[in-house]
This record gives C-alpha cells, structure tokens and sequence, in this order.
C-alpha cells in the first residue's frame, strides 16, 4: 500500500513539472468576426494560406464573398449570373482538405469570370438577354486551368453588350455596372463587372477580356492592376472573340502579387511569374516616358486644354517615385505612333501590327530603355448615368483619351495598368508599363517594386468592411500569431510572409467608413485633394433600352456568337526573358500551394529535464520521509 501511495504521488508530481503544452487551433484567441474582418483586402497568397493552416474553411471563404455581394452589390449591378453551386464547390475543397488533398494556388479561392467565358452548366450571354441556347456544354480553356488549381467559381460578371464598349459596361443582360468609387461615374468596358467586383472585394480576382483596352481600362477605373500578356500567350479557347487577332483573356487583381498568381494559373504554370518576381526591379533600370502619350499632342481629345490637371499631377508624382526608387527615367519619343497604330485599325492585318512592333523594338533600342510608361488615360474621367442633380450622361458626348489602346493591342505586345491614385469626381487613375513581346516577367518586377513603395490603390468605401468593429489586424498578422500560439513557449517565429502593402486611410472625399476597418496610414502623395463627391448609395435610374444606343469600338470586328469558340489551341508566345533568380529577402514565400504551409512541430528541448529531474529527486525524499511518519506507530514494552 504505502508503494502503490508513493507511485501515485510521484506520477502526480512528473505530471505537474510537464511543460504546458502549445495552444491548439480550438484554444486560438482570435474571434471568428477579427478573421473575417482580416478578409476584406487580403490577397490570395495569403488567404491560401489561412485555408492551409485551417483557420478558415473554403466554405467559409465563399460564404464571406457572396454574403458582401448580398449586402453591398445592387447599386453596383455587377453580375449578370451567380453559380448556384459555388457552396458546393466549396465544400468539396474542405473535403479534399481533410482528406490531405488541398493543391492549387488557387486552392478554395473565390474568382468571379466575364459572360463571354464558357462555364460548363451556366449562360454564356456576352451580354445578351439570357436564353438557353447559351448555357455552355463545357468550360473554356482557362476555366479548366481555374478549377484545376482549385478556384470556386461564384459569378458570371457583366460586361458591354457583345464586347462592343471600352467606355461603359451596359449589357442587355441586366443593364449597366457602375463605378466602384462612385455611382455617378462609369466601370469603363467591357470587363467592368469584373474589375468593379474585384475592387469591392466581391472576389478574391476578376477574369476579364482585352479588345482594345477591355481589362487595363476598368482596372484602371476601379484602382485594379491588370496585365494584357502578349497575344496568344492565353487560351482563347471557350471564349466568345470580338477580334481574334486582338483578343486575349487576363486576369483583374487588387496586388501586381495576385496578378503574378493569376498569371501563372493562366499560361498552366509554364513560365513560374510568381516565384520568380524581383523586389528590387527598379534599381538600375532605365525606363522610358513615351512622349507622345504623356504629353500634349496636336490631335484630337489630346490637346494641352483636353489633359486632365490631375491626371497630369499623379502622372508626375510616379516618375518621381520611379527616380527615388532607383530608376532611370528619361523621355523618348515614337513619332509615327499614331499613324502606325491608326493602321492596324483600318487594315488589321499581320504586316500592319508588325510595322507598328518594330517601331516600338526600334525606339527601345535607339534609347537604350527596357520598358516604356505612360498615363492610361489623359481626359478627365466619364461620368455615366443620370447624377446627383438629375442631369443626365452619355460616355459617348464626353470627350476622351485612352492611352491604353494604342500600343499593346496594335502591336500585341504585353502591358501592364498600375493604380496611380483616385480622382476628385470618383474614378481610378492609373499608368502602363509596356515592354517588348515575352517580357511578362520584366512588367510583373516593376509594377511589383513600384507598388511595394508606392501603393496607390485607394480602397473604395461604398462596400466598407462590415466586421470592422472587431478589426485586429491584417490576415497577415493573424496567421503569425496563429502560428506563434503553437510553438512551445519563449520561441518566436521570423517574419517572412508577404510584405503587407500600405492601405491609404482614405478614397473619395464625402463617404465615410468606420476608422477600425483599417490600419491607420497616410494618403499617398498621388492622391487627389478633397472634394465632394455624391453619396454612393443613391440608385441610378435606368435608361430606357431604346433612347440608349448601341455603344461600339472603333475597331473591325468579327461576327459574334453564342456558340462556343473553337477547340483548337492558340500559339503560345513564349517568354524571351531569363527569369530572374533573385528573391526579395524575407518578404515572398512561395506562391506554390502544393506545399503546406502548416508549420512544422517544434523541436523537443532538453533543457528542462535536469532541474526537473533534481526536484523529482527532492520530493521523492520528501514523500518518503513523509509517508514513513504517518505510518510509524511506536512499539510498547510489555
């Protein structure tokens, strides 16, 4: 008995000197409303991540998406079909989650896709009125690449009627999307449900297409980066073409990071943009400002008196954070630009874009630049729509001035829109980096450098973050906490998550979102001076079908149809440049997510064991003596 008392106690005592051990996911600190918080402005890498290490489930992830559509979409008007099977799609992702089966970059993450893209089982309207010849018997290319790594797809995005607008996205479908910052101003088009929704946080990312001008020009607009890669680089396959010597699907993206993800989901991982991107791109480089579509010209909408004042200031803020950044810039000029690119319009044909290609090889050449920037667009923005006062707005009696549609899609050679600020009447401003065919690589470095010390994106506050109240930090911040509550005590984790960008602390003057939805930061210096602009929530009345004509390109077009595009594969450009080897240091992990990011257990330390041992030791004896004088009973003489 006093043995059996003795191994009790002792058992007992070792128990207690245990170490407690690391906190599990159950005991995390973090309130599911600080994580959803954590969601409104993260990026895919990251968002990825969180799912990996399960602190939020892909059902979850699709639910806060189509919950923010519920609540903040309808002035906005950007879909024209939601995927009622996108829960669904969802929970197979947690599925295969539990099932140890999660890959993909894009593994659970929610993506919204233009109505010219075929999605198996769904419309593909381009914007039509919907009828069921249009529900498409299989995906498009580029669906099939989504899927595969894992997307849920949760709506089909409005766009122009037939592709045929740059300057509005008005569809037969279901009318007209409006601008992300303001209801009074236009989404561009075609691919401005697209861009609208990826600004609003509606979606992780934005698939859209390019005629003209068709993804850069409503990034633009909606303080998004879009990249058109070089034509031919991206499937056309399942995709309804307006011009299938100009068109090219992409990707419409709130970080150059996310563009480098969507990119390499894109081209199948052929070419590693993500893992691949340069932090300190602009270091050296010797960039062009292309003259002709940066200053005034003596041509129509581009005279000194069509430039916009404010365009012009943000314009020239980037040029001097490119030289702070370490660039080079200087002036160039390509003086036939116009004339060659006008060409490829009227006879659009191979020679024509060739002549125009080799301009722009040759002025690279002659002043010795590997790429060239210029304003997307120079006029003061479009207003659409009946505004505040009653009066009413058609984009087409307005004169304006996009940059964007004169060089890549004449010339098929790749660019890329960065967000340069938010103008006064509500409406993203933004600049191009254009650069030789192939050289994808080189816009993502740039564009990526650049923003990494100069984000201009302005978050739109007509969908604020509706968990703002319990804001606690970035995603970035909750994960590194995650991951610091399971390693034992006294250890610390390195930083070595993405580089969290800065958040302007304010967008369009006159709307208002609650101070904890966000860290506090300053305006960047692009950003325009306070002025009013109308509330965002007042609708705006719809214009009668009739009164309201068809917008077009001027551009030649091919005949449209609902019918899925051809089968046969497109030529695929390969990329001309040697992928850079370097890596920021600390700041990128890899964009792979068929490796887990689930952090491994920490290494058993040994340095407890010998005052441990000793004070086992000690309370042994303790314990002995102890049970030795209760049991003692003294002896009686007889």
């Amino acid at each position: 008995m006093k043995r059996i008392l003795t191994f009790c106690i002792v058992l007992i005592l070792l128990v207690g000197l245990v170490p407690t051990a690391a906190q599990t996911p159950e005991e995390f600190s973090f309130s599911k409303e600080a994580l959803l918080s954590a969601l409104y402005e993260a990026d895919i890498a990251t968002m990825r991540e969180a799912i990996d290490l399960k602190l939020i489930s892909c059902e979850e992830l699709t639910a806060y998406y189509l919950d923010r559509i519920q609540s903040y979409n309808e002035p906005f008007n950007c879909f024209i079909t939601m995927c009622d099977d996108a829960i669904d799609v969802a929970r197979q992702r947690d599925q295969a989650l539990a099932e140890g089966n999660a890959s993909g970059l894009l593994f659970g993450i929610p993506i919204v896709i233009k109505d010219n893209i075929n999605l198996a089982g769904y419309h593909t309207t381009n914007g039509q009125k919907k009828n069921d010849s249009q529900i498409a018997s299989s995906n498009a290319t580029i669906v099939d690449y989504l899927l595969a790594e894992g997307a849920v797809i949760i709506a089909k995005a409005n766009m122009s009627t037939d592709a045929q607008s740059a300057l509005d996205s008005i569809s037969k479908a279901v009318g007209e999307t409006k601008n992300a910052y303001s209801i009074y101003m236009s989404a561009a088009g075609s691919s401005g449900g697209s861009a609208v929704a990826t600004s609003l946080n509606f979606a992780a990312a934005g698939i859209g297409t390019d005629t003209n001008s068709s993804l850069r020009l409503p990034a633009a607009f909606a303080g998004c980066v879009s990249l058109r890669a070089t034509h031919g680089l991206i499937s056309n396959n399942g995709i309804i073409k307006l011009n299938s010597s100009r068109d090219i699907a992409g990707a419409i993206t709130r970080t150059v990071y996310d563009q480098a993800i969507m990119l390499d989901v894109l081209t199948a991982g052929a070419y590693n943009y993500t893992k691949n991107l340069n932090a300190n791109a602009l270091q050296g480089v010797r960039i062009g400002v292309l003259k002709e579509l940066s200053t005034p010209v003596n041509r129509n909408n581009r005279r000194e008196d069509d430039w916009d004042p404010e365009i012009v200031a943000a314009f020239a803020a980037v040029v001097e954070n490119l030289k702070q950044s370490g660039a080079e810039v200087v002036e160039v000029s390509m003086s036939n630009i116009f004339t060659l690119s006008d060409a490829t319009l009227a006879n659009n044909n191979a020679s024509t874009k060739e002549a125009l290609y080799k301009a722009f090889t040759n002025m690279l050449t002659k002043y010795d630049v590997s790429a060239v920037i210029f304003p997307s667009y120079i006029t003061s923005p479009l207003r659409s729509g009946t505004d505040a006062d009653g009066k009413y707005w058609n984009v087409w009696d307005q004169p304006f001035a996009a940059n964007c549609t004169t060089l890549s899609p004449s010339a098929s050679l790749p660019e890329i829109t960065v967000p340069m600020g938010v103008h006064s009447l509500g409406c993203g401003m933004a600049f191009e980096i254009a650069a030789a065919k192939g050289e994808e690589q080189l816009l993502l470095d740039l564009a990526y450098t650049y923003t990494l010390q100069h984000d201009s994106r302005v978050i739109p506050q007509n969908a604020p973050d509706a968990y703002a109240e319990y804001h606690a930090g970035s995603l970035q911040d909750i994960i590194a906490a995650y991951k610091q509550s399971t390693l034992p005590p006294e250890t610390s984790i390195p930083e070595t998550s993405i580089p969290e960008t800065s958040i302007p602390g304010t967008s369009i003057p006159g709307t208002s979102v609650p101070e904890s939805s966000m860290p506090e930061t300053s305006v960047p210096e692009t950003s325009v001076p306070n002025t009013t602009v109308p509330e965002a929530t007042v609708p705006t009345p719809t214009e009668p079908e009739s009164t309201e004509p068809e917008p077009t390109e001027p551009e030649p077009t091919e005949p449209t149809s609902t019918a899925p595009a051809p089968t046969e594969p497109e030529p695929v450009v390969p990329s001309t440049t040697v992928p850079s080897t370097s890596r920021p240091d600390s700041t990128i992990p890899s964009a792979s997510a068929t490796e887990s990011t689930t952090p491994p257990p920490a290494e058993p330390t040994l340095s407890w064991l010998l005052p441990a041992a000793a004070a086992v030791l000690i309370m042994l004896f303790l314990v002995i003596r102890l049970i030795k004088v209760v049991s003692y009973k003294p002896k009686h003489r007889r």
